[in-house]
Formats: C-alpha cells, sequence, structure tokens
C-alpha cells in the first residue's frame, strides 16, 4: 500500500521492522527492498514487542515526519497526497493526525469533532478525555525521538502520545480517511490490552504508574482530580487481582 502511493511524486522513506517474525516476512520484505530504493529493512531475531520495533523504526528515520503504521493498518491509495497536501495548506503545526476507516462512528459522537474536517485540538483535549480514541498520526521525528515508547510495556501507546501532545501543544485534525485497519486479526496487538492473565494485568500496572508519573502534576494543575482518582483505583484494582497488597495499601 505503500508503494502504490508513490504514484503521488512525494519523497519517501518505509523502514519496515519485523519484530522476530518465524514465517516469510524478511523474504517478502527484502524482494520488495531489492526493488524499491525508499524501503529500509530492520530484523529483530526474537520478538520484542510493538514499542521496540516503533523506537527501532524512529532511531532510523531520516526525515523530518513520521507516520506509524502497525501490521494491521494500510494506506489508502490516495494517503500520502492527502496528507501532504494539509500539511502544505496549514503548516503551522508539529502533530498532524487523520482517519482510520473504523472511527467515523465516534467521531460523529463526539462533539468537538462531529462534523468538521480540519479541527485543532490541545493538549488539555486529550488529558481531559474531551477527545479519544485512534487517529492516523504523522509526528515530528525529534518529539518522537525525545520521548522514546518504553520497550517494556510493548503497547499502551495512549501514554506516550500524550507526551508528544504536551510537546506538540497543539494539534490538528483532519477528517480524511488515509488507512483501512484489520482489527479482527488473531495477531492484532490491540487484544494484548484486554485482561486475560497475570502478564498483561502487570503491563497494565507498568502503564497506569507510568500515567500518574508523567501527569499527576498535569491532572491536579487542570483540575482533572476524577481522572486522577479513577487511575489510582485502577491501578489499586489491578495490584489486588495479583495479589500484591503491600504495594495496594501504599496507595490508601
Amino acid at each position: 500500500s505503500v508503494v502504490r502511493n508513490l504514484q503521488w511524486g512525494i519523497e519517501i522513506e518505509h523502514v519496515i521492522v519485523d519484530d522476530g517474525s518465524k514465517d516469510d516476512t524478511a523474504s517478502i520484505v527484502s524482494s520488495y527492498a531489492a526493488k524499491y530504493p525508499h524501503i529500509h529493512f530492520i530484523k529483530f531475531e526474537k520478538n520484542r514487542g510493538t514499542n521496540a520495533a516503533r523506537n527501532a523504526a524512529i532511531a532510523a528515520a531520516k526525515a523530518d515526519w513520521c507516520i506509524i503504521l502497525d501490521s494491521d493498518d494500510y494506506f489508502l491509495d490516495t494517503a500520502l497526497r492527502d496528507i501532504e497536501a494539509t500539511m502544505k495548506e496549514l503548516p503551522s503545526y508539529r502533530h498532524y493526525m487523520f482517519a482510520p476507516d473504523d472511527m467515523q462512528g465516534e467521531y460523529e459522537k463526539n462533539s468537538l469533532l462531529h462534523g468538521e474536517k480540519h479541527k485543532e485540538l490541545t493538549y488539555l483535549d486529550f488529558l481531559s478525555g474531551r477527545v479519544g480514541g485512534d487517529f492516523i498520526h504523522v509526528c515530528n521525528t525529534a518529539i518522537l525521538r525525545k520521548y522514546p515508547f518504553r520497550e517494556e510495556i510493548r503497547i499502551q501507546e495512549g501514554i506516550f502520545f500524550l507526551q508528544f501532545f504536551r510537546e506538540a501543544q497543539r494539534m490538528l485534525f483532519t477528517n480524511i480517511v488515509v488507512t483501512i485497519r484489520e482489527r479482527s486479526r488473531e495477531d492484532s496487538v490491540t487484544r494484548e490490552t484486554i485482561r486475560t492473565n497475570d502478564t498483561i494485568i502487570k503491563r497494565c500496572i507498568m502503564g497506569t504508574t507510568l500515567q500518574l508519573q508523567y501527569f499527576a502534576n498535569d491532572y491536579q494543575r487542570y483540575g482533572l482530580t476524577h481522572i486522577l482518582r479513577s487511575l489510582q483505583v485502577s491501578l489499586l484494582d489491578n495490584l489486588l487481582l495479583l495479589g500484591r497488597y503491600d504495594e495496594a495499601k501504599s496507595l490508601l
């Protein structure tokens, strides 16, 4: 899908990270890389998780902007044309957001996004929960490098995007669909957020702990103490699920 977007004459690089796959991924990507010089292939010998793959790709990137495409995403044929046109028309932002195909219903429910083609959003909009859900992000590479994804928690990227938003302060959302997503796939990383085993619960604890560490002062500053309490209750709940009673008691 990225190759098909070459038709617009936009200079790009495509960094592909093979996160320790054991199928034909490496040979397929290598065959593309041999034909298309814009492809840079990185192979992990063992699975390290989504965040590790993202960090490796960001470290290798040479351009000023990065778009993260997970393994269950692919571009529409007009994606890069529409993204470039928006950035040229409205160039004063350090973070841009576009739509995946499966989020239109959620955008329609949100009073800030409903009926808007272009909408400026702020860090506080996301911190307060006035805006949530998924977007396709066009991120300033320097910001991504300043706030790398924490690899030990594998996903829960919303925590890190809040850091990006705090740095950028103003983000532009453009309601143009640029990707198709296949969330029903068995290997979709989204499934790793459901609390079905101790490993996932431990990651939830790590994620909530980081969110409190990074943003507790901002929740207090902006009067969002109800969100702060909710995060603390969630942390307490997960600690109790794992029988970590001393840590849970310390929160009371």
